[in-house]
């Protein structure tokens, strides 16, 4: 399954950490979306990406191709239970971008995704670690620099939020 990560994920240490098996396909596109932080994820501290329409707006990206034993893993990391669970902390949604850099050096074309909505639950600024692990991603994977320069001026939490999970507690998205 082809997945358009836009947050944390795109930090390659963490999603060989996560998906192991996982194949860089490109660089991508969502246009007319915008980032929001719509859930506070006590792992890192401060909220966590996801998205929202926006007319004229563009949310830059990396496209993966997962096996299912990544997804499943995947799903479990953004708190993806199944289509439609009452529990689930996002959406897994199909999203069509395009696909502007191809690692294989084939043709920019649109392509279907999939791509994690999180439910508004507490929204919150990202952590400065949150939005460093976004970062290390987008500048390793070379996304545009005007995009990168958005990015660095996304509001932080001026302290990190410390909690610790309860114990039993549901994972959290982290995109």
């Amino acid at each position: 399954m082809l997945y358009f990560s836009f947050g944390s994920n795109m930090d390659p240490d963490q999603m060989l950490a996560r998906c192991p098996a996982h194949k860089v396909v490109g660089m991508a596109v969502l246009r007319d979306h915008k980032l929001i932080f719509p859930i506070f994820s006590t792992t890192w501290g401060g909220g966590v990406a996801s998205l929202q329409l926006s007319h004229g707006n563009d949310v830059w990206g990396m496209l993966f191709e997962l096996d299912d034993e990544d997804l499943r893993t995947l799903d479990g990391h953004e708190g993806f239970r199944g289509p439609g669970d009452p529990h689930n902390l996002c959406e897994r949604e199909p999203v069509w971008v395009e696909l502007t850099r191809p690692e294989d050096g084939s043709v920019p074309r649109r392509v279907k995704a999939a791509a994690y909505r999180a439910h508004t639950a507490n929204p919150s600024p990202p952590s400065r670690r949150y939005l460093d692990a976004v970062l290390k991603g987008a500048r390793a994977h070379k996304l545009p620099d005007d995009y990168i320069a958005v990015l660095t001026k996304l509001p932080v939490l001026a302290k990190e939020a410390v909690a610790e999970p309860e114990p039993g507690a549901e994972p959290e998205p982290g995109a």
